[in-house]
Parts: structure tokens; sequence; C-alpha cells
């Protein structure tokens, strides 16, 4: 089985040569065609450098679909799920769901090479509800046409060898509806090998000759006769004539699988005719039976060596790449940490410096005596007010109302607005609004305001209780009718937050520092 493995594979990564890019195409033809075999672990390095270069996810996905391949040819199959798993973030970007499906049925066949076929069942059935979505008619058809090969592979591994059939039958079919598939015949032969192989499993041998036959003369008819699959099918016809207790022609069969096994460069061929000649051989000839089973020791040896060889070069060139990864990434780590560090000192500096610059205002606040003027100053400075009008007893008499109003602290009232204040002195409103204009210096809003960030103020240095209170307590103290509110008009009159203010007096446990003189 591990031929159609193979087979598979290359289906999946074949989908991705075919258009030219200059050097980058180059390379990758390169890579691909020359290095893959000769030198891996260029190969491998070239699949990173092409990922770094190349300009679009399209060409990032086939860097990595390679680099699987590779790593997948060394029995490095982690890290080739690894790969998979790159291309496949790319691909549901683009929402590319014939790449997708090819990646997905890449990696059912990994994680069944790797025996763990629980999760590769569940990318092969993503690779199945992937490919329905696949809009090329053509493409989807071959794609699942080779898919059916896999999911035939599964239920061999079960035992469910009509379900294999079933799947493999089906599969011929849509080879047969895709419109221009690039040597159909081929992929067919492939199907009905397999289906063989299934019938002799089910002790079917004619069913099973049927198919052998049916896939020689499609490979026969194909672009690729002299393929491997043909060694395969002789040894499979073999195994038929054996099970049919026809030995001669059994024995000829075999002769004609090993000629093409030993022309060729494939160990899985050598590995299945040499395993065929050893059963026909053990009870009936000891001596050939040890000619074969020493031939495949060898080659068996030869393989595992040779992969084992370069899986471990590769495995210190990726180990080596994730050292050097992992060192600039601690490197940037240092220098992000470091960023990090200046940047809130900075912030702490700069906070103290705000803080120090809010201080300074408090305390200028406190020094000056935050208090409205007392009215007996501003009646003594405001002598020279126009007297065009009001009289200077009625300004004098608003005056007096004023004062009585503060001292009153009804100026905490919620509701408070000029034409209330005015009704309450029993003064005229406009007259009420031309005072506190021409001896506060503020309109009434403003005026009222100040009185009441005033006396919080004052109860904030006088009396520790209203430290401990929240803002919104305070707002609702002072009158104000939010908590916003009040914060705002807080910090245009104090030049800092309520909060601010509050924890420079908490600050301060000698009173004297802040009490003004």
């Amino acid at each position: 089985m591990q031929f159609k493995n193979t087979v598979l594979l290359t289906f999946f990564l074949s989908f991705y040569i075919g258009y030219s890019q200059d050097s980058f195409e180059r390379i990758y033809t390169e890579t691909y065609q020359v290095l893959l075999s000769s030198n891996p672990k260029k190969a491998l390095r070239n699949t990173d450098f092409l990922y770094n270069t190349a300009k679009n996810n399209s060409d990032k996905i086939k860097t990595r679909m390679l680099k699987a391949h590779i790593l997948y040819q060394y029995g490095i199959n982690n890290e080739a799920i690894n790969a998979l798993k790159q291309a496949d973030s790319l691909a549901v970007i683009g929402k590319d769901f014939a790449v997708m499906a090819k990646i997905y049925g890449f990696m059912a066949s990994l994680y069944r090479e790797s025996e763990i076929y629980d999760t590769g069942k569940i990318y092969l059935n993503k690779a199945v509800a992937t490919s329905k979505k696949i809009k090329d008619k053509t493409e989807m058809y071959r794609f699942q046409g080779n898919l059916s090969q896999e999911l035939a592979c599964y239920e061999l591994h079960d035992s469910n060898y009509s379900k294999a059939i079933s799947h493999l039958k089906k599969g011929i079919h849509l080879f047969e509806k895709a419109a221009a598939v690039s040597d159909k015949n081929y992929q067919i032969a492939i199907n009905d090998e397999l289906i063989a192989r299934n019938y002799l499993e089910l002790k079917k041998a004619d069913s099973a000759l049927y198919h052998y036959e049916k896939a020689q003369k499609e490979l026969q008819e194909s672009l690729s006769y002299d393929n491997p699959l043909k060694g395969f099918i002789y040894n499979g016809i073999a195994n038929v004539y054996v099970e049919l207790k026809d030995y001669k022609k059994a024995l000829l069969h075999y002769k004609k699988a090993e000629e093409i096994a030993e022309k060729s460069d494939y160990s899985a061929l050598k590995q299945e005719v040499y395993t065929s000649f050893m059963e026909f051989y053990k009870k009936t000839d000891s001596k050939k039976y040890i000619i074969y089973n020493e031939k495949n020791l060898k080659i068996v040896k030869a393989e595992n060596d040779n992969k084992k060889m370069i899986a471990d070069d590769i495995i210190k060139s990726i180990r080596k790449s994730h050292q050097d990864s992992q060192t600039q990434y601690q490197k940037n780590t240092f220098i992000f940490i470091g960023i990090c560090i200046f940047v809130i000192l900075i912030t702490i500096l700069l906070y103290i410096f705000k803080r120090k610059q809010d201080y300074k205002k408090i305390k200028a606040f406190i020094d000056n005596g935050n208090t409205v003027p007392t009215m007996e100053t501003e009646i003594e400075s405001k002598k020279e007010a126009s007297k065009e009008y009001m009289s200077e007893a009625t300004e004098n008499a608003i005056l007096e109302n004023i004062k009585e109003f503060e001292n009153a602290h009804s100026f905490l009232n919620k509701t408070l607005s000029l034409n209330s204040v005015a009704s309450e002195l029993n003064v005229n409103h406009r007259y009420l609004s031309y005072v506190i204009n021409k001896h506060k210096s503020k309109d009434f809003a403003g005026y009222i305001n100040e009185l009441r960030i005033n006396y919080i103020v004052d109860r904030l240095k006088n009396d520790p209780d209203y430290l401990k209170y929240k803002i919104s307590y305070l707002a609702d103290q002072a009158g104000f009718a939010s908590h916003s509110r009040f914060t705002i008009t807080f910090k245009k009159i104090t030049g800092v937050s309520p909060l601010t203010f509050i924890t420079y007096l908490q600050n301060n446990t000698n009173k004297e520092e802040y009490i003004a003189p």
C-alpha cells in the first residue's frame, strides 16, 4: 500500500506545478524535479527561501506543500503536518476550496501513515466535505476520484473490503465524468489495481483477476506504461494464481514483477515482490526462501538507513532553524521588554511630574484663599458703580442680600436658578444678574458653581470624614446634579480633579501645610 500513498500524495502536490513566475518558478521546479531526491536538505532550505520571497498566498501554499512532501518522504511526518497546517491557514484566508481539500486529503494520508487513524478520519471527512465546494467540476471530479483511493485505504485498514471496493468503483466513475483529466487511464488503473487487492482479501480470486487484467490494459493505454504500477499488477496477478493453485502461472508473473522491480529504484515494489517470493517458496524451496528473505532484509535495511541518515540530517537542520528562530525571538522579546520598561519609566516620570504640578496648583489655590472674596472688600472696591442702572442704595441692599444668601449656604440647592434666587431675595432678576456680573466678575452660573466648589473644598480641608466619601456623594452635597458636571467644574476652578485634590490632602497629615493662614 505504500505505492498508493506516494501516488496520492504526488497528486495532492502536482496541483501546484503549473504556472511560470521567473526566478521563483525556476527554483521551485528545480527543487521539485531535481533536489527532492538528490539533495533533500537543500530542497528543504529552498522551500523556506521560496516561502519568504513569495509574493502571494498561492505561492506560499505551494512552498508549504512541497516542504510537507519532502518531509513525508523521509518519515518526518510531524513536521510535514505542521507545514500543511501552515498551508491550510493561508488557504482558508482565500477560501480556495480546491487547495483546502487537497491539504486535508494530504493530512489524512499522513495521519494514517502515522497510525493516528481517528484524527486522520477527521481530515478525510473534511476533505470530502470541502471537495464538494470546488467550483470547477472537472477539478472536483478528478480530486474526488483520487480521494476515493484514500477512502479505500482507511476501509482496508478496518478490513471493510467491500466498502473499500465501493469507494474505488465510485472513484472510477468520477474519473470518467471529468471532462479532461491528464492521463485518465492511469488514474483508473490505480483504482482497478486497488479493487483487485480488496477482492483478493475477500478470497474472490476471479473478481480480483478481472480487475488486475483490467488495470493492466488501462495502464498499457496510458501515458505511464512503464510506471512501477505495472510491477504491482504482475505481482497481484501472481498472488491470484497462487490462490487458484496455478503455481506455474504464478511463478511466471512473479518473475515479470521481479524484472520490473530490479530495473526500478522503487523500494516499495521490491519489498512487495520479495515478500511474495518468500511466501511462495516458504514451503517448497527453503534455499530460495532464504535468498529472497535476505534480499528483502537488505532492501529494507538500506531504505531505513538511508531514510534515517537523511531524516537525521534534516531534523538537525530543522532544530538549528528553530534554535535560530528562538534566539531571534528572545532578542526581539528583550527589545520589546526594554521598550516597555522605557515607556513605563517615562509614564511614571510624567505622572510624578504632573502630580507635582497638580500639587503646586492645589497649594497655590489653598494659599491664595479659595473662598469668594468677602462682601466688605467687594463693596469698598465697587463704590464707583454706575448709578444710571439703579440707585446705590438698591445696589448695596442687593449685595447685603447676596451675603446673607452665601452665609445661609442656599447655593447648595440643586434646583437653584437666577429667577428662584431673585424671588428668594425679593429683587428684580435683572438687577441681581447685573450686581453679580459687576461685583463677582462672573455670570450667575459661574458664581454659583464657584460657591459650591469652595464649599466642598472647605469641607474637605476641615472635616476628615469628607476625605472618605465617594466623588458622587461630594457632588450631591455640593448641589450638583451629576458626578461628571461636578468633576468638570471642580477641575476648572481648582486646576485639578477632585480625586487628585483629596489625595493631596490625605498625604499631608500636618494640616497646617494646607490650611489658609
